[in-house]
This record gives C-alpha cells, structure tokens and sequence, in this order.
C-alpha cells in the first residue's frame, strides 16, 4: 500500500510537471511565476536559496552588473556550482605545477578578474530566448562577445529524470544552450551536434522573465567559461 502511494504522488507530480502553464516555472518543488518585478542582477542577487551568492560578488568585484543588465539580452547564467567546478579544475592544473598550490575563490578575483569580466559575455544572448521563439532543432543567436554565436533549441525529453512519464501524453521540453567552437551553417539539429561544433549545456531553470531581459540558469554540473576537462 505504501508502495501504491509513492508511486500515485509520482505520478501526480509528473502531470503538474508537463501541464504547468509556460508562464511558471519549478525551483525546489514550489510552483514560480515566470515574470519578476525586478532586473536579472536583483533576481540573481535575490535568490533565496543563495545559488548565485558567488556568481554576484565576481560581477561585483569585477564591475559589470550594467553588462548584466543590458535590455533585450538572455543571461544563461551559470550557478555557484559552475564556479566550484571551474575553481577545482584550475586546482588540479596548479597542482600540477607544484601538489601544495591552491585556486580559490580569492585567486579567481585576485588574478583572473579581467578574464571573468570578458568571458561572461559568451552567457549573454541578444535578444529573447521564450518559448514561443524556440524551436526543436535550435535557431543560431549572437553572444555578446564578438564574433561568437550560440544555438539554442527547445527539445523534447524522453528521460524520467526530466520529467517524462509514459502514462502523460504531453511530453516534456528542454532548454539547450550550445556555445559554437566555429561558425555552423544551417541547416542543422541541435542534439546531433558534435563536441567538436559546440559545448552543448542543458538548462535546468528556464523562461525568466526580468524587467530588461531574460535568465535561463545552465546546469549544477556545468563549468564555469565552458573549460573542458581534463
């Protein structure tokens, strides 16, 4: 019997999952609404659960909150994961060099401040990125940083771990963000571009709408600059 309940409140939660309106959003199990009353800095900085604390204070340290700011621009903002997955990598190429080096938080802003300032505009898309402009195989956008483009695509999920359930006829989408590594000429499919073409990051929190623009926060797992592992 306990069994049976489990399995029913699965279920019930996966049919909220795939019928909620396109203009909310889920973050910790409670339902959002997609539009804020506020700039993408102010929502970042206003997180309750503190998953942009880090991400805020490099954009402080580094002066850009207006870059963040800029109208008609989608931030495919990366979280404080993202940040700790990059600071763990650049430790591991420190202690390569010498087994007692670290790379902190402090070194980051200390020597690569410059370099957080100017990469983040591969996270920042010109213009809107809703759902009603995506497509399932993925529309080519400009970054802000020159001469960088990006996919973004709006595709179906056939994964439980992302919300399908064969008993629910709607099937589930997902936000996809690829940074290109060289200029892609259409036609082409999102999902079936290579490594080689592009790093290709999943969207775990989409359809922000702020009063200047948009945020679709990239995955936990995702790495800060888009640094492949070693």
């Amino acid at each position: 019997m306990k069994t049976q309940k489990i399995l029913l409140a699965f279920f019930l939660l996966a049919t909220v999952l795939v019928s909620c309106k396109r203009d909310e959003y889920f973050i910790g199990g409670s339902l959002h609404t997609a539009k804020v009353n506020m700039t993408t800095y102010d929502y970042l900085k206003s997180n309750s659960s503190g998953l942009f604390d880090t991400l805020i204070l490099l954009i402080d340290k580094a002066g850009i909150k207006d870059k963040i700011n800029q109208s008609n621009m989608t931030f495919f903002a990366p979280t404080d994961y993202a940040i700790g997955n990059y600071l763990n990598e650049r430790a591991k190429q420190e202690q390569n060099i010498d087994p007692f080096r670290k790379w902190s938080i402090d070194s980051m802003i200390l020597h690569e401040l410059p370099m957080f300032a100017d990469s983040i505009d591969v996270y920042l898309v010109k213009g809107a990125t809703g759902y009603n402009t995506l497509t399932e195989k993925g529309a080519i956008f400009e970054t802000a940083h020159p001469g960088t483009q990006a996919v973004v695509s709006y595709e179906e999920t056939r994964e439980p771990a992302l919300g399908y359930n064969s008993s629910v006829s709607t099937i589930p989408r997902i936000v996809y963000y690829t940074l290109l590594r060289e200029p892609l000429t259409p036609p082409f499919v999102a999902a079936d571009l290579t490594e080689e073409q592009g790093y290709r990051q999943r969207v775990q929190t989409s359809g922000i709408e702020t009063t200047n623009g948009m945020i679709q926060v990239l995955v936990n797992q995702h790495t800060l600059f888009f640094k492949d592992k070693d």
